[in-house]
């Protein structure tokens, strides 16, 4: 009868034991993939000195101006051209309406940018494709949907 008993609580000890593993387990693969992550992002701003948005759209590398104004939708969510134009004034010391315009229509030919309605007119949103590619770039593991 001891040897049932002590029998079963090294059945339950050993039990216990293997959940415990399990779930070590499963914390060393998390932190192993926010290692990873890690070293992703430090590689991704060796090679190109930065880790914003813009660096998942190619097309627009050598467009400064363009490449702030992905920056400033990033940052503002939903913007119309008159916020964008006094955002890239702000950053940059000068931004006309019509240069924003001008961008405008090349990033939404690139696919980069949509236009949504807002309170005063038509605004400016970066595209969902854009963002969970630049999240799956930095290694987030969440699609913009989730957010």
């Amino acid at each position: 009868m001891a040897e049932d008993n002590d029998v079963e609580k090294l059945s339950k000890e050993v039990e216990s034991l293997r959940k415990a593993m399990a779930e070590l387990m499963r914390s060393f693969e998390l932190v192993s993939q926010l290692a990873q992550n890690y070293l992703r992002l430090i590689n991704l701003y060796a090679q190109h000195g930065d880790l914003s948005i813009d660096i998942v759209v190619p097309e627009i590398k050598h467009d400064p101006i363009a490449r702030e104004i992905v920056k400033i939708i990033f940052d503002l969510k939903k913007a119309n051209i008159s916020q964008i134009a006094r955002e890239l004034k702000a950053r940059r010391g000068k931004g006309s309406r019509n240069t924003v315009r001008e961008k405008l229509e090349i990033l939404l030919k690139l696919g980069v940018v949509s236009e949504v309605d807002g309170e005063k007119g038509k605004c400016y949103t970066l595209k969902k494709e854009v963002l969970n590619k630049w999240l799956e770039l930095i290694g987030i593991p969440i699609k913009f949907e989730h957010i």
